[in-house]
């Protein structure tokens, strides 16, 4: 909701003729949620000038998470952005003046299903909310929208949302109906939905609908020897026995640091086993704090802090 915008010193109204040409919003696909600032505080934005603004979009995907990154949702269904009613205030004389910063909340609900309805996917949804978020927009035509200020600024934003209504739950399946997850947010007041403005499919490069996020890994680094640390890498989603091996990773994926050096230790990397991956590297000292990260295309992976033996 935005508040009353007023020019008492221009008495003109606005255009309300369009050209022939202009962009429709399609029914919404999902949101891409992303922190409203980065580990600095400044605020998170997308520079709209620039000529590889496709790629750095697919970028801001997998880019470090204390700068800036984006977390797409996988395709919802039932999207629905239900507004409450605007308030007036009645006068026995029959005026009526509508009631500013009251009423006006728009809600956005959805829901996620079949293989994106899964528990895991809800431990994911249920970190959100703890801190200042944004939002944009894909539709289903492939194109997405964000805000800006004016017409002419290069600067594009996110919505801003109410961290504080964001919501997700499991609802279970039945005889008649799928098990899906429940998702809902409120749009924070006295943003200007007016000042949506799309980037198109054409001028992505790609259709929005083709983002994705990432999936979430854990690993589990144990030091084995003076020179070898085994990191047993899974993702999120296997069951309460067995996990998923992540497999096929490769020396490159793997980043081994002393941080009381501090340095990058440089490694040479086999899998024993599906998602079981050993480093050799030179022995360092003993007692030295080290780190050991993996790097994978689509996944996120938490990072692991050792002690060299």
């Amino acid at each position: 909701m935005a508040s009353s915008n007023c020019n008492c010193g221009d008495g003109k109204l606005g255009n309300l003729g369009r050209p022939k040409c202009v962009t429709e919003m399609g029914t919404i696909a999902f949101p891409i949620l992303f922190p409203r600032y980065d580990a600095t505080g400044a605020r998170n934005t997308f520079d709209l000038s620039s000529a590889t603004l496709g790629q750095d979009i697919l970028d801001l995907v997998q880019a470090d998470s204390s700068t800036f990154r984006i977390y797409p949702f996988s395709k919802v269904e039932n999207v629905t952005t239900d507004r409450t009613d605007t308030v007036y205030e009645t006068f026995p004389s029959g005026r009526k003046v509508r009631i500013d910063g009251v009423g006006g909340i728009r809600t956005f609900g959805m829901e996620l299903i079949g293989k994106d309805g899964v528990n895991g996917i809800l431990r994911e949804l249920k970190k959100n909310g703890c801190t200042d978020m944004d939002f944009v927009l894909a539709d289903v035509n492939g194109n997405l929208w964000l805000q800006k200020d004016d017409e002419l600024s290069t600067t594009g934003t996110g919505w801003k949302m109410d961290s504080e209504t964001f919501d997700a739950f499991k609802v279970y399946a039945t005889d008649t109906t799928s098990a899906k997850i429940m998702v809902s947010f409120d749009l924070a007041r006295y943003e200007k939905e007016e000042n949506g403005y799309v980037i198109t499919a054409s001028e992505l490069g790609y259709p929005a609908t083709d983002l994705q996020g990432l999936v979430a890994g854990t690993q589990v680094a144990t030091p084995l020897t003076t020179t070898t640390i085994r990191v047993k890498v899974y993702d999120n989603y296997g069951s309460a026995v067995t996990n998923n091996p992540v497999t096929g990773l490769l020396n490159a994926n793997f980043v081994l640091k002393n941080t009381t050096t501090p340095a990058t230790v440089t490694t040479t990397t086999s899998e024993t086993a599906d998602g079981d991956y050993t480093l050799t590297f030179t022995a360092q000292t003993g007692g030295d704090a080290g780190t050991v990260e993996v790097f994978a295309n689509g996944y996120d992976f938490n990072v692991e802090t050792i002690e060299f033996l």
